[in-house]
Formats: structure tokens, sequence, C-alpha cells
């Protein structure tokens, strides 16, 4: 294992245990419109960073709560300290820690912190995915043996593929807010996760919300392409879909086709 991956688990470790202890969760400031940010955030971002330049003083974290900028040619970090803050804080475990590495324009290594659970999920470039429960790694693979999926975005174009996915009563749509699902997928606990957004215009150095959780998945097997051309995920893709298999790949992209809202 990389050191920079063994930095990454241990400070999603640090912010783990930070924000299932709650301290600071009642303290809640709005960012406007319907986010919401706790001081426990902004512990855990803290905490992260202390750890990530600690080991690699060379390399800028751009984080959810402090931002941040990359270096030209340098690595950098993409850290979203608490993903998932609504449920967060109202005490419902669907949150996770997000952090990934990336070099060279590309995701090569990422972290993802199960809230409450103290699962940690982690993968390297080209070595697949792994499950650290208790301590202890274990291989994981996307599959598709659940018939739930998730689907999130504030677009027509979502609510229409809501709609037609919930009527052919196949699947059970899941929607909460929290990229915990894209680890999910990678898990094989659920077996698809839709993003829309809204934004027109491509990431610039990547999203500290999907990037660990689209490589992560991606390594697990599972097929993570931009919604809208079927073109891979790259850190720049803002509407993507991770389907566990090539059948739910090419199912969703019909759904996803069909549902395009009409123009007049």
């Amino acid at each position: 294992m990389r050191t920079e991956t063994e930095t990454a688990i241990r400070a999603v470790g640090i912010a783990q245990r930070i924000a299932d202890s709650r301290t600071g969760a009642d303290r809640i400031t709005s960012k406007g419109g319907i986010d919401l940010v706790t001081d426990t955030d902004l512990a855990c971002e803290d905490a992260i960073r202390f750890e990530l330049v600690g080991s690699f003083p060379g390399y800028p974290v751009v984080g959810e709560e402090r931002a941040g900028t990359p270096l030209p040619d340098k690595p950098y970090w993409l850290v979203d300290p608490i993903c998932g803050t609504r449920p967060f804080a109202s005490d419902i475990p669907l949150y996770c820690t997000n952090i990934a590495l990336v070099e060279d324009g590309a995701v090569t290594a990422a972290a993802i912190g199960f809230g409450k659970t103290g699962e940690i999920l982690w993968a390297e470039k080209g070595n697949g995915a792994r499950l650290r429960i208790a301590g202890v790694d274990r291989d994981t693979v996307a599959g598709d043996t659940s018939n739930t999926v998730w689907i999130d975005g504030f677009t027509e174009h979502a609510a229409n593929v809501v709609r037609q996915t919930m009527l052919l009563r196949r699947w059970y749509v899941w929607k909460f807010s929290s990229t915990l699902a894209y680890a999910y997928v990678a898990c094989g606990r659920i077996a698809a996760a839709l993003q829309f957004s809204s934004a027109s215009q491509p990431h610039t150095h990547g999203s500290v919300h999907s990037a660990a959780g689209c490589f992560v998945a991606r390594e697990a097997g599972a097929i993570v392409t931009d919604i809208h051309d079927g073109t891979p995920w790259n850190l720049g893709t803002r509407s993507f879909m991770i389907a566990s298999t090539a059948q739910l790949h090419q199912d969703f992209s019909r759904i996803i086709a069909d549902a395009v809202p009409r123009t007049t």
C-alpha cells in the first residue's frame, strides 16, 4: 500500500471518530439555500488537513469547508469532511468522509469513512477496492443482488428518471443527501447511483463530493460514466451514473434517454 493511501485511511479514521462523537453537531450554520455546516464539519476538516499536510507538506488540500487551490504539476487532495451534513445534523447515520488523491489530472487513491459503522472503503488505481472492518481488509466488488438504486439531483431530468423508475416497479428508489450511496454501490449494497447536476461547466479540479466515491466504485468493478453522453467518468464530470453491471448500465441508459425533458 502506498504511503499516501495509508495517510488517507488514517485521516478518514480520525474524522470518523470526531464525527461519530457528535461534538459540535448542534452548532449549525446555513451556507445558503438548503446547505448546512456544523462545527463538527469544520473540526473534521481541520483534523484531516493536519494529518495530510503533516505527512505530505507539498500536497495542497482542497476542502469543502476551508477551500484551497491546487498547485501546477503537484499532487493534491480533495476532502469532504462530512458528506451528508443534513442527515448528520439530524443524527441519522447516512454520512461519510471522502478523501481523494489527484495526480496528473486523475484520482489515484481514495478513502471513504462510513458514519457510525467504523468501516473504511479504500482503493488504489488499478488494484481494486477494499473494505476495512475492525481493522481487517477484504476485497469488495460491485454487484446487482440488491434491487435498490439511488437517484439525486434538482433537475427536471432527474425527476423524470425517478418517476419512470418508480413506475416500472422493478427497483426501489432511494434518495438521501450523501455520497455514501456511491460507496454502497462499490460494496454491492445497492445496485446503482445516478447523480444529476444542473451545472453545465465541468469541475475545474474535481469534486470533493464525488471524486472519491466514483473512483472507488470504478475500482470495485462498477461502470461509471457521464449521464448525458456515456463517456467514462473523469474529474470534470458533473452528472454521472454508477452501475454495478453492464446490463444495469444499459437499462438505465435507456431510461435516462427516454426521460430527457421535452422542449417547446
